[in-house]
């Protein structure tokens, strides 16, 4: 990975060609791309429309130092808008911070509700709850989920969906639920050690099993060719 990252970074202005093999193609395609500085925030949002009402879109790509603030800013104009759903975009968020994910569920989990179980080898289990202020809990909310929807992404959509804040649309997460740590051993060589695994408010194991769609969705390679996107399309009209 990292010599890939070498042989593709460089001045921006400059051209790489990357040879790209799509799942289920035969041959390679070749893709050139103008090398620029990437400045990307964790959050993005908007505001869409379906059927008349006015539904607040919010893109969380994953879970930075910023994502609680980008959240609450979009709240704010969300609310003051009169937006009267929400759909929360977790697809191909790859996770991030704890604590930014115990954060965002708590813009919808009332304040001492389990966000997400913490459980250790040994027994001990450590109980994460919602704080502050619900700003969204009485919006209506679809999340969206695929296969690249991993670890806190995974911990914020089963908090919604267990305490029933919102349903999911999508396809199947990836599955991450577990707690490592590396441990250094002699000769410079480390062992990473699972510790401990995450858990849903209802128990359900993220690592074992991530989460199944209430609404199954799938978006295919001509889907994303012909710029449509069918799993947003069923969230906002279950938001009608």
């Amino acid at each position: 990975m990292e010599q890939a990252v070498l042989k593709i970074r460089g001045p921006a202005g400059s051209k790489v060609v990357l040879t790209v093999f799509h799942t289920g193609e035969t041959s390679p395609v070749n893709i050139t791309v103008t090398r620029a500085r990437i400045e990307i925030k964790s959050v993005s949002w908007e505001t869409k429309q379906a059927s008349g009402k006015k539904i607040g879109y919010i893109k969380m790509r994953r879970f930075g130092d910023d994502t609680t603030d980008l959240l609450s800013k979009a709240t704010t104009e969300f609310l003051a808008g009169g937006v009267k759903g929400v759909v929360l975009d977790l697809r191909n968020n790859p996770g991030g911070l704890l604590d930014q994910a115990v954060s965002v569920a708590s813009m919808w989990v009332k304040p001492g509700d389990t966000v997400v179980l913490q459980k250790f080898g040994n027994g001990q289990q450590t109980d994460y709850r919602g704080e502050g202020n619900p700003r969204l809990a009485g919006v209506p909310t679809v999340v969206l989920i695929n296969g690249g929807s991993a670890s806190a992404s995974e911990i914020v959509a089963g908090a919604l969906k267990d305490h029933g804040l919102a349903k999911l649309v999508g396809e199947k997460s990836f599955g991450k639920g577990s707690v490592q740590e590396l441990i250094d051993l002699s000769d410079k060589a480390q062992l990473k050690l699972t510790i401990a695994k995450w858990l849903t408010p209802k128990d359900h194991d993220l690592n074992k099993e991530g989460l199944e769609p209430d609404v199954k969705v799938e978006m295919t390679d001509k889907d994303f060719q012909d710029d449509k996107d069918p799993q947003l399309d069923k969230a906002l009209e279950l938001l009608k």
